[in-house]
């Protein structure tokens, strides 16, 4: 199927930049979820990609979830001319600001919390209909 430059580089970048693409399983969709370019392309883009080894495909309830390997990264790096540091969100670490993590050590201002006493608890374990307490086994009998 020929596919204009344009929409295959913006499906490429997308791919690039994410590491994942969601396409919904509608031919006759006039264009992706995602981006601006006909759903039928990004399908096949991505079936090229998956024949290929460099996409991963997993399809569950009409839509295909494709996932970007290592060749795959290699082989879009080298088509859109991108450097090396160009990675996809999915192999970024997420950065969390630092904060103010609560300590298992208790501070001045908190007491050290007391484990309640054994004498505390008390079950209570009563037998049921079946269990050799109920009328049933007293000798009356069902109609």
């Amino acid at each position: 199927m020929l596919i204009p430059k344009k929409n295959r580089n913006a499906v490429y970048s997308f791919i690039l930049s994410s590491g994942v693409i969601v396409v919904k399983k509608d031919t006759h969709a006039k264009k992706h979820l995602q981006l601006d370019v006909p759903n039928l392309e990004v399908m096949k883009i991505c079936q090229s990609l998956t024949s290929r080894g460099y996409l991963k495909e997993q399809f569950s309830w009409g839509y295909f979830y494709y996932t970007l390997t290592d060749n795959g990264i290699d082989y879009l790096r080298r088509y859109l001319n991108l450097p090396v540091e160009i990675v996809p969100e999915t192999l970024k670490k997420p950065t969390r600001p630092p904060g103010v993590r609560p300590s298992s050590f208790p501070s001045e201002g908190q007491e050290k919390r007391v484990a309640p006493g054994r004498g505390d608890f008390r079950p209570e374990f009563r037998g049921g209909f079946g269990r050799g307490k109920g009328e049933y086994r007293t000798g009356e009998s069902g109609p």
